[in-house]
């Protein structure tokens, strides 16, 4: 057996020694009130009746673990032909069986801190032996990471390789007499710089968050306190001046505050009034003394007037009245040496003096309203924070120190720095195919922090320039296509999507005489606007034609994102056009159609130029329907299967039954009107009207119809109304026949 193997062995049995000890000592202590020191044997039966609510205390079960590792590390050495691996010391389960008990021992002792440590006598009162426990299982757990982390690397045939390397420059150099390695080329070394670097921003992260949050923690508690404290000091005074002399009713408010104390969370110690009604003092006059001011009622006797009780000294008294005088406010005065806080307020009486025929209004001083407080019960949760955070801190610091090591052992630098980065550009591709973030090229930088000239430099250049190439496909390529193109194959599939087409009216007019960049320019803010209204509503732009625009919504509220982005589009779109009427410029509108329904969902194309798009009726429809608009003086038309969907979001009406060019089945057609939260009286009235002419118009009234639409039209200017008025009059002079179903049959798209 050699050496290293007799050093594991002999850690072992000193691991297992120190598991099976540690099972009959105290390594705990609960409440300093309470007096009880945690054994591990009853340590989890205890804690599980003083709390057993709290989660963390099922963990402290593990600690019955600890004896039974014991007991295997002590046996292996005489069962280890039956028990193999397991048993050999430099094996890996018997290093994480070290690692996990010296865990729970540690655990087991910080726990309780975490719980009961809420103040600075906790620490104080904490046995000796406990916290000689304590640091003895963090040694032995230090030893078994450090031990597991040479028996990982001693497994790794390349990392044997090195050691030979470095063991054999480390001979041939004694024998040339070259210089050790000094301290700062050791610094300098890449694990050296990965190890300090990555420790000690972590390490100041958490310390700098640890000591902000707890400040304002504390800060927090303070203000709290002291707020409700100033508040029941002075309401002391007022009751102690508008009950002066009626020691009964002092007496039943003394009780009532007692009461209130004792369910307080943080109860202070006493609320002593202080008096002295046989000296007048008044406060426009100078007081360069006072006398002493007795005891008349105090909390801790709450049913005695004058009880027995130190009395506040003239000269202590004298300094809190120029302290009030100086801020007209409850004084908070800190006594370090005593750990208190006292909250002082003068009980001051309104006097009304006659001068002569003059009356004059003076503040008399009858006494001092005191409440203290034990600084310890103020701070009891700030400690209990301080004391978790610190164990968190300490805890994390330490797992980032072996993580950081364990990958200092593998990794130099220009390659931890080159995989981090293609990581990073790795898992915005992923996201953006997965559909789980918005695709777009400004997301997609690869930062290049490799600063070394070698081949890995040269790598990370070449990575930069294909991530370019990809930057500048991206903005050409929808979402849909770039999900599934992930797939690597051509996919096809039938699904329940909704669609919204756009269409900008008017944008040749707008565009003439204008460059060609202009027009782009002009025609890009508009298409800029209508993409991210339908992104940011879950939706997916999937080709530009011109002017006109073709989304997707899928999902269970995909009929809902369609109509509240064909909303906020139609907004946009309106404080476009005012921003452009006052700058004098030529404006626009905007026509959409939505519909939803089943759809070929898929790749096509030829096999060198594909594109991921749909096909059907469904997707033919709502771009019929963004062209109706035209025909009603409409903004955005719906057809039923959406309007079942979102009628109860969106305020809509019934627009016609019509049956759009290149079919025959006719349709009922909805137009969106407004959100039903932002719904104005107007707008139900032009839905009102419009419905009731359009009933009449079904039924060939003409005359009721014509009336419904032309109080729409004069009252609102309502275009949809003013087309039923053209048509009714076309009707008037030309009935239709018999057969007339009431379906307007479009003849152009």
């Amino acid at each position: 057996m050699d050496k290293r193997k007799i050093l594991f062995r002999a850690f072992d049995l000193l691991v297992g020694a120190a598991c099976i000890a540690w099972f009959f000592f105290p390594v705990a202590m609960g409440p300093i009130s309470s007096g009880i020191s945690f054994v591990p044997y009853t340590m989890p039966l205890v804690y599980h009746v003083m709390a057993p609510e709290v989660l963390g205390g099922y963990i402290l079960f593990l600690a019955y673990l600890v004896p039974l590792i014991g007991v295997f590390k002590i046996a292996s050495p005489l069962v280890k032909k039956s028990l193999g691996g397991f048993a050999d010391p430099m094996g890996v389960v018997s290093s994480l069986f070290s690692i996990v008990a010296t865990a729970i021992m540690l655990y087991a002792f910080a726990f309780p801190l975490t719980r009961f440590a809420d103040s600075r006598t906790y620490f104080y009162t904490l046995p000796t032996v406990i916290i000689g426990i304590a640091a003895g299982a963090f040694v032995l757990n230090i030893a078994a990471v450090t031990g597991f982390i040479k028996i990982l690397n001693a497994r790794d045939a390349v990392y044997r390789e090195y050691r030979e390397f470095k063991a054999m420059q480390k001979t041939l150099g004694k024998e040339r007499d070259q210089k050790p390695v000094s301290f700062l080329e050791f610094l300098f070394r890449i694990r050296s710089k990965l190890f300090f670097a990555f420790i000690g921003i972590i390490s100041l992260i958490l310390v700098v968050l640890s000591v902000l949050l707890l400040n304002n923690y504390r800060t927090t508690i303070l203000k709290a306190v002291g707020d409700g404290a100033r508040r029941q000091v002075e309401q002391a005074s007022s009751n102690y001046r508008i009950n002066l002399g009626d020691s009964i009713a002092m007496f039943e408010y003394l009780n009532r505050l007692v009461d209130l104390n004792k369910k307080a969370e943080f109860a202070y110690e006493s609320l002593v009034l202080y008096s002295n009604l046989k000296d007048e003092r008044f406060l426009d006059e100078p007081i360069e003394a006072l006398p002493d001011f007795r005891v008349e009622y105090s909390t801790l006797q709450p049913g005695s007037q004058f009880p027995l009780g130190d009395s506040l000294p003239g000269p202590v008294a004298l300094t809190y009245l120029k302290g009030y005088s100086a801020t007209r406010n409850v004084l908070s005065i800190k006594d370090a040496e005593a750990g208190t806080i006292r909250y002082v307020s003068p009980i001051i009486k309104q006097d009304t003096i006659r001068n002569g025929d003059e009356k004059i209004r003076r503040e008399r001083l009858l006494g001092f309203s005191v409440m203290t407080f034990n600084e310890d019960v103020i701070m009891r949760p700030y400690y209990l924070t301080r004391v978790t955070v610190f164990v968190f801190t300490s805890m994390f610091i330490y797992i980032a120190v072996i993580l950081t090591y364990i990958v200092g052992n593998y990794i130099v630098n220009p390659l931890l720095f080159l995989r981090m980065n293609v990581r990073k550009i790795s898992d915005i591709l992923t996201n953006m195919i997965r559909g789980n973030s918005r695709i777009s090229a400004n997301t997609l930088v690869y930062n290049d922090a490799v600063h070394s000239r070698d081949e890995i430099k040269s790598l990370s250049g070449e990575i930069n320039d294909m991530v370019t190439v990809i930057r500048g496909i991206i903005p050409y390529i929808s979402a849909s296509t770039l999900k599934h193109a992930g797939k690597g194959e051509a996919t096809s599939g039938e699904k329940e999507l909704t669609f919204l087409f756009t269409d900008i009216r008017g944008f040749t007019t707008l565009c003439e005489g204008m460059k060609p960049d202009e027009v782009v320019a002009i025609l890009n803010r508009y298409l800029d606007l209508e993409t991210e209204i339908i992104l940011n509503n879950h939706g997916d732009v999937d080709k530009f034609v011109g002017d006109e625009m073709m989304a997707f919504f899928e999902g269970p509220d995909k009929e809902i994102n369609a109509c509240r982005a064909a909303m906020q589009i139609r907004q946009a779109m309106m404080e476009e056009r005012e921003a452009r009427e006052k700058a004098g410029h030529p404006v626009v509108s905007i026509g959409i159609g939505i519909n939803t329904g089943p759809v070929v969902f898929g790749s096509v194309g030829a096999r060198d130029r594909m594109d991921f798009t749909s096909i059907g009726d469904t997707v033919n429809l709502a771009a019929r329907l963004e062209g109706a608009n035209k025909a009603y003086g409409s903004k955005t038309i719906i057809t039923e299967a959406v309007y079942e969907r979102v009628q109860q979001k969106f305020l809509c009406r019934e627009l016609d039954f019509i049956a759009v060019k290149g079919k025959t089945e006719p349709v009922r057609i909805y137009e969106i009107l407004q959100e039903i939260p932002r719904v104005i009286p107007k707008l139900e009235q032009i839905r009102e009207l419009f419905e009731r002419g359009l009933g009449y118009y079904r039924k060939r009234k003409w005359a009721s119809a014509a009336t419904a639409f032309r109080k729409n039209a004069e009252l609102f200017g309502d275009e949809p109304s003013k087309v039923f008025l053209e048509r009714i009059e076309h009707f008037e002079r030309n009935p239709p026949p018999p057969s007339w179903d009431g379906v307007f049959r479009m003849t152009v798209k």
